[in-house]
């Protein structure tokens, strides 16, 4: 307690060695010998302090909070959530097991491990500054800032705090708070790393890119290998390429891809072997005739009743068609959900229907359920005013038309479709939580051929179906921005448009937006990113005649 950690040790080892069976002596020699920074010897200690006692909920979060300072948030995951239902009042687990279930693709788990956190007391600048790390990331920012606003009234947390709330003003386009927050901090040396990773994001947003890899790489330096996080190298990847310099960005994502196979690998081992199909949906499709035996739902609400789906294979445009909709005073947005994959869980509860088998079998009473489902999970995020429509944007829908078609046959439906060789790099450069998606991602190869089965299966099901789809490329819209809103009005039946052209106003005005294109969709339309595989050309040429049939589809040239 007075700061002399290596004296401490040095006694905790003389009491090991007075009481071997002793399990806190182990945990309280872990503690000093992690306030030393002697990680691995730490963990050694916590290990040995486990063995004698594994049900210490103390000494489980204090090993997790030194696997996640390893970058392991997998394991940490598992000793959080174990120490938090042994001491469910203990907030250390509830905040990294956050954390961790956000990088293991649960965001659900760690909205559950922060439920009523906004009823704690002040935990300390660490803990506090932490769990706004871990709120920003479920939705909820507006608290996040309230509470690192009130971080800042404290002398000794006044430096992180700075940091971290202007590493969230840049996630919520507040660019210039961000600099200025920075610009005007006392910035204690302990944070001077995470410091500047905050400044070289906002250098590569601002265009300034060889700064921004300059802060990149000397933030990585103080990382060793093992240590290293895949979303700073997709950053530091994404500003070699606004730099125009494509081989380091190739070097660097190929890294990135390696630490987030080992990731994919630990949570779902089956991924990672060499016939598995991340995309496993695809295996599913919905025959002819299985079709000819769907019965006619009386009770299917109308195209107006329906949300308007938005879909297309991820980066492809979805998001910007997203706020152009949430524009409009008359329809609603609720970010990313995975809504309809609830209701196909609601289907298959109790093993006695399988999807899409038995799509055929279900009753009017079946599908009505059905709908409820859905619709509770969207009063669970939004709240519908009278008579107004609901945007259900989810690029991987376009995997779940048959239950789209099913349950809401009369919805309006829009395909969002990008150059192919745009939409693999754009997916090649991304950092996605989902470990099917990473391995999906892993490879160019595997990615193209992902991408042309998945457009092989829509395009199967929008032709048996007959649904109301609507086609969009993203480059026409950027064309012809009037041109494409007219389409989108006809499809969509709206009597008056004009809100859509004003959406980057609207974007900006929402704050936080949870998709990754969270920084495009605020500046003004332009053709960037149109082309941008050209440069990469060399690494697609092999993949050109699997995405061959997709291009001649959507009239896109090689």
């Amino acid at each position: 307690m007075q700061g002399r950690p290596a004296e401490a040790a040095d006694i905790h080892r003389q009491l090991i060695q007075m009481q071997p069976r002793e399990s806190t002596h182990y945990n309280n020699l872990g503690t000093a010998l992690h306030e030393l920074g002697d990680l691995d010897a730490a963990e050694h200690a916590y290990r040995q302090g486990l063995l004698l006692e594994p049900d210490n909920a103390g000494a489980l979060a204090s090993l997790g909070s030194l696997r996640w300072q390893k970058g392991d948030a997998v394991e940490t995951r598992d000793l959080m959530l174990a120490a938090w239902r042994l001491d469910p009042g203990m907030p250390e687990p509830r905040i990294y097991g956050a954390s961790a279930c956000l990088k293991c693709a649960d965001p659900d788990m760690a909205a559950k491990l922060l439920e009523h956190c906004e009823k704690w007391p002040f935990l300390g600048a660490t803990l506090e500054a932490d769990l706004c790390a871990a709120l920003i990331q479920i939705d909820r920012a507006d608290e996040a800032e309230r509470r690192l606003r009130s971080l800042m009234k404290h002398a000794e947390a006044r430096s992180i705090a700075s940091i971290r709330l202007a590493a969230l003003m840049e996630r919520v386009n507040r660019l210039d708070e961000a600099e200025r927050l920075l610009a005007e901090a006392s910035i204690a040396p302990a944070d001077g790393r995470e410091a500047n990773l905050v400044r070289a994001v906002l250098a590569s947003r601002r265009g300034h890119f060889d700064k921004a890899i300059s802060l990149f790489l000397e933030f990585l330096s103080g990382t060793s290998n093992e240590n290293r996080s895949a979303d700073t190298l997709f950053a530091l990847a994404k500003t070699y390429d606004g730099a125009g310099k494509t081989e380091a960005a190739l070097d660097t994502l190929q890294q990135a891809h390696e630490i987030q196979m080992k990731h994919a690998g630990r949570l779902v081992p089956r991924l990672v072997e060499p016939d598995s199909n991340p995309l496993d949906i695809l295996e599913y499709p919905v025959s002819a005739e299985a079709y000819s035996r769907w019965k006619v739902d009386p009770t299917a609400p109308s195209a107006t009743e329906s949300p308007i789906f938005i879909v297309g294979f991820p980066r492809s445009g979805t998001t910007l068609l997203e706020q152009m909709l949430d524009a409009h005073p008359g329809i609603r947005s609720m970010d990313e959900r995975a809504f309809l994959q609830n209701v196909i869980g609601k289907m298959q509860e109790g093993g006695k229907l399988l999807y899409p088998d038995h799509l055929d079998r279900l009753s009017t009473s079946e599908l009505g359920a059905m709908r409820e489902t859905y619709w509770a999970c969207v009063k669970g995020v939004v709240t519908l005013g009278e008579g107004e429509r609901l945007v259900d944007k989810n690029p991987l829908n376009v995997l779940r038309l048959p239950i789209i078609h099913r349950i809401f046959p009369n919805a309006r439906i829009i395909l969002a479709l990008r150059h192919p060789c745009d939409v693999l790099i754009s997916n090649y450069m991304q950092c996605f939580t989902a470990p099917a998606y990473q391995v999906l991602c892993s490879s160019i190869e595997r990615l193209a051929r992902g991408y042309a089965e998945a457009m092989d299966f829509w395009t199967r099901h929008a032709k048996l179906f007959n649904a109301s789809i609507l086609d969009l490329r993203y480059e026409d819209l950027l064309n012809d921005l009037e041109a494409s809103i007219h389409r989108i009005a006809k499809h969509l039946e709206l009597p008056d448009a004009d809100a859509l052209r004003g959406f980057q106003n609207h974007a900006m005005a929402k704050g936080y937006i949870s998709t990754p294109s969270y920084a495009q969709v605020v500046e003004p339309l332009n053709t960037k990113a149109v082309g941008r595989w050209q440069r990469y050309r060399t690494l697609l040429e092999p993949v050109l005649p699997v995405l061959k049939p997709a291009m001649d589809r959507w009239n896109y040239a090689a």
